[in-house]
């Protein structure tokens, strides 16, 4: 049985949503880091539920770190925050 071959996060982002995936990588700097963080809480949040990443929250993630904005709340409890 072959394991399974680890996916970036560009990766993951173009299996959701491509038009997204194409913003992503047009970030740059602090830009790149909110999103990081906004999109990983994200897919993880997800994975909890059991349910598909929604491409909309992705991008709405993307504008608000284009804006400079994040959307979660800075934790050290991943149980606290979502």
């Amino acid at each position: 049985m072959a394991a399974a071959k680890p996916m970036t996060l560009q990766e993951r982002i173009l299996q959701i949503d491509h038009i997204q995936a194409r913003r992503f990588t047009k970030l740059t700097g602090d830009c790149i880091d909110i999103a990081t963080q906004g999109i990983i809480r994200h897919l993880r949040a997800c994975a909890r539920m059991d349910v598909n990443p929604d491409a909309s929250a992705v991008r709405e993630i993307i504008d608000d770190a284009m804006n400079g904005r994040r959307v979660f709340a800075e934790t050290s409890n991943d149980l606290l925050a979502a």
